[in-house]
């Protein structure tokens, strides 16, 4: 027996939605948040698996990276160079950091002209806790001050208090 053409255009249609509804469940998109590492020697794999390629072995606690998207247990994340890997999502910690992309002072207020509480190198990892404009209220090294954002990576303000004045 044959089906009209109507009843199975309409079979298909559903079966493309449903598909496409799992594919869609199966990555579990979300907006991109920011979070750190929770341990060394976190592997990021080409794709979510352990049967994956181990792409990168990262070796920095609390290295910020950008959560892109979550499935089955892995995080699909970028870090402050750019790459992107999956990660275990148990080895990421929601502690907001941020990684200081050039040379750059920490302030103890959020201007220009503020006292200078330490200078930063590249490389050097923080704890961001406030925004203030374009300014990232961040604790490294036991002091506590202010940087310009656009010297930092992983500082937006999604997710962090309003401004707060140390």
């Amino acid at each position: 027996m044959r089906k009209p053409a109507k009843t199975l255009g309409r079979c298909a249609a559903l079966l493309a939605a449903a598909a496409l509804f799992s594919l869609n469940s199966a990555t579990a998109e979300a907006p991109a948040r920011f979070m750190s590492l929770r341990v060394d020697g976190v592997e990021g794999r080409q794709g979510p698996g352990a049967d994956q390629r181990i792409a990168w072995l990262y070796q920095r606690v609390d290295l910020p990276v950008q959560v892109l998207a979550q499935r089955d247990g892995w995080s699909h994340v970028r870090d402050p160079d750019g790459d992107e890997v999956w990660v275990r999502t148990e080895e990421l910690n929601e502690r907001r950091t941020v990684y200081v992309r050039e040379e750059t002072t920490l302030r103890r207020t959020a201007r220009s002209g503020g006292h200078i509480v330490a200078y930063l190198m590249p490389g050097v990892i923080g704890a961001v806790t406030a925004c203030d404009g374009a300014w990232r209220r961040v604790a490294i090294g036991g002091r506590i001050g202010w940087v310009q954002n656009s010297s930092l990576w992983g500082g937006e303000c999604a997710g962090l208090d309003a401004a707060v004045r140390p």
